[in-house]
């Protein structure tokens, strides 16, 4: 409103000037071309100027605005010639883009990118051009130049500079560019899930745990990936822990959230760590606890190693699990290993056999052979264990490999 003001203010002062000038001199003008005069006074020229000169601007005004044909637009012109606009060749540049052809895509936009209104958008298409056709320079030159035509706000020109820097291989770069934006934008659910990336191929649990609350909050990762997150991280500080005192072992446990406390995973890393340190009385109390609520054959296993003052009590309570797992190897060869613990021989070897016979081939198979083979040794019956010796021999994962050996005499 006060520019169009002060124009007018100017605009009057200088027509009441020249009106001045003119009243006390009206001038004379005359121009003769070819035998042909014309005569008139100064001031009858600057009106007819002034006449003909708005005449002008209303006609060119109506053409541009009024007019169908548009015959003064400049891409009507250029349509007529056979030439593209800025904005066509923009828009097929990202045409190209899309259907993966990279040079050409990268062309049309860089070279377009300063004739239409947004180029910052341009130079961001043309450094994922760039990227794909495994243009470092390239695709580094166009994230600066849309950084320059964007400069109040690169936040979110940074965090794909980042995410390109990361694909790049370069993880070192990615990492200080978003640590430095997760101080200006802590919520950014890009820059927090690429981080988590980072993280986690990095394997560096402590930051990733430390992440977490703003993943969960931010939404970042579903319930289910968040559960599976909390798990790698909690499974690494059981892992931690083990390595040191027993009751750093169980501080972190009793730490774990409440929905992970039935995780079968970490539930048997701490029993793991819990038979390592002699602790089988603890180990086997949360076995049966957790086997009550939820079935698990690797648990189940679990309990054959436990080293308990009550095996009679084991025994009975996985034998009553037959009814509804009759049929399961992993619960067979438990109840073997109890069986013996309660010096039971002979139904120990029942349950082997049957294991045997429900496990098959594989890895479980020769496991299962060679308790077999060593109970039936023991027992004296030195043929039969040797049969179950070289079955498990041959079910193993691994074959052991030929090599001389002595012969039996």
């Amino acid at each position: 409103m006060i520019r169009p003001f002060l124009w007018s203010l100017f605009a009057l002062a200088v027509g009441a000037g020249l009106a001045v000038l003119l009243v006390s001199d009206p001038g004379y003008i005359l121009v003769h071309y070819r035998g042909y005069s014309i005569e008139a006074t100064l001031v009858t020229v600057l009106v007819t100027l002034i006449i003909f000169s708005g005449i002008s601007y209303a006609m060119s005004w109506l053409l541009r605005n009024a007019n169908p044909l548009h015959l003064l637009r400049k891409s009507t012109w250029q349509r007529l010639l056979g030439r593209s606009t800025p904005a066509a060749a923009t828009a097929k540049g990202l045409t190209f883009l899309l259907l993966g052809r990279w040079q050409e895509a990268y062309k049309l936009l860089v070279e377009n990118a300063e004739k239409v209104e947004s180029p910052q958008f341009s130079y961001l298409a043309a450094s994922i051009a760039a990227f794909q056709r495994g243009d470092r320079a390239s695709w580094s030159w166009c994230l600066d130049r849309a950084e320059k035509k964007y400069s109040t706000e690169v936040e979110g020109i940074n965090s794909f500079r980042a995410l390109l820097e990361n694909r790049s291989g370069n993880c070192a770069q990615a990492l200080a560019i978003l640590l430095a934006l997760k101080k200006v934008a802590p919520m950014s659910p890009f820059v927090l899930a690429q981080l988590k990336d980072i993280y986690s191929g990095l394997s560096d649990l402590d930051n990733l745990e430390a992440l977490l609350p703003d993943l969960e909050k931010q939404q970042v990762l579903s319930s289910s990936e968040v559960l599976k997150l909390q798990e790698r991280v909690f499974q690494h500080k059981l892992e931690q822990a083990a390595q040191y005192g027993l009751d750093e072992l169980r501080l972190i446990w009793q730490d774990l959230p409440k929905k992970l406390r039935d995780n079968e995973t970490l539930t048997g890393v701490y029993l793991h760590a819990l038979l390592l340190k002699q602790q089988d009385t603890e180990a086997g109390a949360l076995l049966t606890r957790f086997l009550k609520q939820q079935w698990s054959d690797k648990l189940v296993a679990m309990l054959g190693f436990v080293n308990t003052k009550q095996p009679q009590q084991l025994l009975l309570m996985l034998e009553k699990w037959l009814t509804h797992h009759h049929n399961n190897p992993v619960l067979l060869l438990t109840l073997g290993r109890l069986s013996l613990r309660n010096q039971l021989w002979g139904k120990g070897r029942d349950y082997f056999q049957r294991a045997l016979h429900a496990a098959g081939s594989g890895k479980l198979g020769a496991e299962i052979s060679a308790e077999l083979a060593r109970l039936l040794d023991l027992l004296g019956e030195h043929e039969e264990s040797h049969a179950c010796y070289m079955q498990a021999m041959d079910l193993l994962e691994y074959k052991l490999p030929q090599l001389p050996l002595p012969i039996r005499k």
